[in-house]
C-alpha cells in the first residue's frame, strides 16, 4: 500500500501559482496589489459565467482540476479549492489571472478587463470557501487554530475533535499516573521545550529499559499518515497511544494487564470526574482505555508548528525574518544539487503527509546509507526498518523521514540517534552515506544496495554548509515551544505565561478601512519584525481598538505598538505624531 502511494505521489506535474512548498510563484509586488472592488455576491455572480467559459474546462466547475482535459495536459492545472490558495493574497491571484503562467496557462488581460479580473479573484476565493465549508462540515464544529497555509487534518470519524477532549487529553498527556510506577508520562519522552522530543538517542522507559530508537517529534503529528519510525501499520494516534501504554518489548509506561488499575486511578481524581464527563457526555463509565487514547490523540492533534521565522519570510510579510545566510541555505535545500526537498518537502518538511481532501496519503520510507554491514542485513539489529514488517530484503534500513520543523532542537538525529549534530548530518548526506571505518558497524554506507536514489554525493563549500544550517535553524517555532495551551496543566499557568513580542512602528496612513478595522500604511523598517514599506506599496494592519481607528485619516503620520497575530499584524496604542495636510 505504501509503495503504491509513493508511486502515485510521483505521478504527474502540476502547473501551480505556488510551488510544492506553498511559496507563491508571483513577484513580491503582486502581494501588495489591492482590489478596488468590495467583496459581494454580485461580483461573484458576474464572474461565474466568465469562469465557466474560460477556466472550468481545465480547473473544473469545483476548481479541483479533475476534468478530462486537465488529465491530458502536460502539467495539471492548479487545484483552486485546495488549502494553499488561502496563502495567496488577492493581488497574487489577480496577477496570475492577468499574466498567466507560461507556458501552461494563458494570460487573460486581453479577454478580461480590470474589473472582470478582480471579479475572477472573488470567484476563486468562493471556490476555496465552498470547499472549506465542506471540510468544516465533515470535521465538525471544533475551531482549528491552524498556522497560515496549513490544511485541515484528517480526523477519525469515531473521534471528532472537541474542546473538552483536547482539555482532557492535555491533562492525561502530562499525568504520571499513566505509568505503572507513576514515574513517567507521555511528556517524559515528548518535552515541549524540545519540540516534543526528549534529547536522547534512545528512549528510556519507566522501568529504566532503553529503547532501540529515539522518540520522534510530535510537532504536526496530526498530518502523519503513519506513526513511529518504520511501522506502516500504525495509522492513527489513537492506536499509537496503545504502544507506550501497554507495549512490553520494550516496556514504556508498563500498564500491560493493568487497565482496571488505570481506570480506578483516574476515577479517584476529582478533576478527572469533571473532565471525563464533559469529554464523553452520556457515558455511564467513560474511564475506558479507548476514551483515554481518544483524548490523548485529540490533544496531540493540536500540537501545531507553523510560525517559525522561515514561515514569516515565506508568506512574504517579512523579507528580513531570516538572514541572508538562511536565504542562501534555502536555495541550496530546495535545489537538485542537494536533493534535500525530495524527502523533506511540503508544508511539513517531510514526504510522509496526509490531510483532509488530499485524495491519498503519501507514505515514504528511505534508506539513507547510514550503515552498510556485511552479511544478510546491512543495518544493525534490531533496527532493520521497514523490513521487520514487509520481510522484503529491499526494505532493510528504510525509515520514515521525520519533519524538519524545529530540527535544531531535536538532536541527536536519525532513528538511533547516531548522528549527533546538524553539522554531522549534512556531512553524512553530502558524502552520499556514512562511512564507519572500524568496529562492529564498519562499512561504507554510500554503497548500501538499498540506499535511496536521492541520497548521493554532492559538493559543498564551508559557507554552503553554514548557510544550510542557518536555514534549518530558521525552522524553529518559538511560539509552539512556549504555547501555554500545549504545556503542563498540572503546573500553575502563571509560571508559563510568555508575553507577546511587541515592537514600535512609525508610518504614514495611506487609507483607512473602517468596515474592516484596518489601515494601510507606508512605514519604516521594524527591526526584528518586518522591512520597510515605501511608496507606491503599502501594507495593511488590523487596529485593535475601534475608538483609535475612528480618529485616523489618510496623510497622518503615526507611531504605534505592533505585534504579530497569526499571519496578521495588529496595531494598538496609536499616537498621531503629524496631522494630515489638506
Amino acid at each position: 500500500m505504501w509503495k503504491l502511494a509513493m508511486a502515485a505521489a510521483a505521478f504527474g506535474t502540476v502547473c501551480l501559482a505556488h510551488d510544492a512548498h506553498g511559496r507563491s510563484n508571483t513577484p513580491p509586488e503582486a502581494r501588495r496589489l489591492k482590489s478596488p472592488l468590495v467583496a459581494s455576491a454580485e461580483h461573484v455572480a458576474a464572474a461565474k459565467p466568465l469562469y465557466e467559459q474560460l477556466c472550468a474546462s481545465c480547473h473544473g466547475a469545483d476548481g479541483k482540476a479533475r476534468t478530462p482535459l486537465a488529465g491530458k495536459l502536460p502539467m495539471r492545472p492548479t487545484n483552486l479549492a485546495e488549502y494553499v490558495m488561502e496563502s495567496m493574497r488577492d493581488g497574487e491571484i489577480y496577477w496570475v489571472v492577468t499574466h498567466g503562467i507560461e507556458p501552461n496557462m494563458p494570460r487573460f488581460d486581453p479577454k478580461l478587463d480590470d474589473e472582470q479580473r478582480w471579479q475572477m479573484v472573488q470567484y476563486v476565493r468562493e471556490l476555496r470557501s465552498r470547499q472549506r465549508a465542506i471540510e468544516k462540515a465533515e470535521l465538525g464544529p471544533y475551531e482549528w487554530n491552524l498556522p497560515a497555509g496549513f490544511p485541515l487534518p484528517n480526523v477519525p470519524r469515531d473521534n471528532p475533535m472537541t474542546r473538552e477532549k483536547v482539555e482532557l487529553g492535555r491533562y492525561l498527556f502530562y499525568d504520571k499516573r499513566l505509568s505503572l510506577n507513576q514515574t513517567q508520562s507521555c511528556a517524559s519522552c515528548h518535552k515541549q521545550e524540545l519540540a516534543f522530543t526528549d534529547g536522547r538517542a534512545h528512549g528510556l522507559g519507566s522501568t529504566g529499559q532503553s529503547h532501540p530508537r529515539g522518540p520522534m517529534s510530535l510537532a504536526n503529528v496530526a498530518y502523519s499518515p503513519v506513526l513511529t519510525w518504520a511501522n506502516p501499520n500504525v495509522r492513527t494516534l489513537e492506536n499509537q497511544a496503545l504502544v507506550p501504554l501497554f507495549g512490553e518489548d520494550p516496556v514504556e509506561l508498563g500498564m500491560t494487564g493493568k487497565e482496571a488499575l488505570l481506570s480506578q486511578r483516574l476515577k479517584n481524581v476529582a478533576l478527572y470526574r469533571r473532565l471525563f464527563a464533559a469529554a464523553f457526555p452520556g457515558e455511564s463509565d467513560p474511564y475506558t482505555v479507548a476514551n483515554i487514547t481518544k483524548a490523548i490523540a485529540s490533544f496531540e492533534r493540536t500540537i501545531l508548528s507553523g510560525d517559525s521565522p522561515y514561515d514569516r519570510y515565506r508568506l512574504g510579510d517579512d523579507a528580513d525574518a531570516i538572514s541572508g545566510s538562511a536565504k542562501r541555505g534555502e536555495a541550496l535545500f530546495f535545489s537538485e544539487r542537494t536533493e534535500c526537498f525530495h524527502c523533506h518537502g511540503g508544508f511539513n518538511f517531510t514526504g510522509t503527509v496526509d490531510y483532509l481532501d488530499k485524495g491519498f496519503a503519501e507514505v515514504e520510507f528511505h534508506n539513507t546509507g547510514l550503515y552498510n554491514l556485511k552479511g544478510k542485513f546491512s543495518y544493525p539489529q534490531p533496527n532493520l526498518g521497514l523490513y521487520l514488517f514487509t520481510h522484503d530484503e529491499e526494505d532493510v534500513g528504510k525509515f520514515k523521514a521525520p519533519t524538519l520543523r524545529n530540527i535544531a532542537l531535536t538532536h541527536p538525529y536519525m532513528h538511533d540517534g547516531s548522528v549527533k549534530t546538524l553539522d554531522d548530518a549534512i556531512d553524512h548526506y553530502r558524502s552520499g552515506g556514512r562511512t564507519i571505518d572500524s568496529g562492529p558497524d564498519a562499512g561504507v554506507g554510500a554503497d548500501n544496495p538499498n540506499k535511496s536514489e536521492f541520497v548521493k554525493r554532492f559538493d559543498l563549500s564551508d559557507q554552503d554548509k553554514i548557510d544550510i544550517i542557518e536555514f534549518l535553524r530558521s525552522l524553529t517555532d518559538e511560539e509552539m515551544l512556549h504555547n501555554a495551551k500545549l504545556s503542563n496543566p498540572w503546573v500553575p499557568q502563571v509560571s508559563r505565561t510568555v508575553a507577546p513580542h511587541r515592537y514600535t512602528l512609525r508610518g504614514e496612513i495611506v487609507q483607512v478601512y473602517r468596515a474592516d478595522g484596518m489601515v494601510a500604511l507606508y512605514h519604516d523598517a521594524v527591526p526584528g519584525l518586518m522591512s520597510a514599506m515605501k511608496p507606491p506599496y503599502s501594507m495593511e494592519f488590523l487596529v485593535e481598538k475601534p475608538s483609535q481607528l475612528a480618529m485616523l485619516k489618510p496623510g497622518q503620520t503615526i507611531t504605534a505598538s505592533v505585534r504579530k497575530q497569526g499571519r496578521d499584524y495588529v496595531l494598538d496604542d496609536l499616537r498621531v505624531s503629524k496631522a494630515a495636510t489638506n
